[in-house]
């Protein structure tokens, strides 16, 4: 069973994201369908690639800006952001990306300003990548960023 503070943290991180423009992935409502049990719960920026639609092609397409409840290498429960690239260190740095770990606070709760702070850089990095250009990066060698 999840405990009423998990709950309140997941909730908040919600309302938090969406206020900046971010969609639950899957269109899943916090309030409903169990949203502080699902570990797979996260949270997509729909403005990634100037908000243009791609198909998904696995292993192929760039991520979106994304996020998510998840845990560290040692196994402590934290919240990720992943900037919006390419996965696996595949091509330039521009186009790379990786999970960011955004431990909580000492109280246990999501780190709202150091998570403010990191979607400040990588919102409008995510909005103005090229899709096109990240593919390319991927399939024809890192690009001279």
């Amino acid at each position: 069973m999840t405990t009423d503070p998990l709950f309140a943290r997941q909730l908040g991180v919600h309302g938090f994201l969406t206020a900046r423009g971010w969609h639950l992935a899957g269109g899943r409502d916090p309030g409903r369908d169990r949203f502080a049990d699902d570990p797979t719960a996260g949270w997509h920026y729909p403005a990634s690639f100037g908000g243009r639609h791609i198909n998904e092609v696995a292993t192929t397409t760039p991520v979106r800006l994304q996020s998510y409840f998840t845990f560290d290498d040692s196994g402590h429960e934290t919240f990720a952001v992943v900037a919006a690239g390419n996965l696996h260190a595949n091509g330039c740095p521009v186009h790379d990306t990786a999970e960011q770990f955004v431990p909580f606070t000492p109280t246990g709760e999501a780190d709202l300003d150091h998570i403010a702070s990191l979607l400040d850089d990588l919102e409008p990095r995510a909005a103005s990548l090229d899709p096109r250009a990240a593919i390319e990066c991927l399939y024809f060698g890192p690009c001279p960023h």
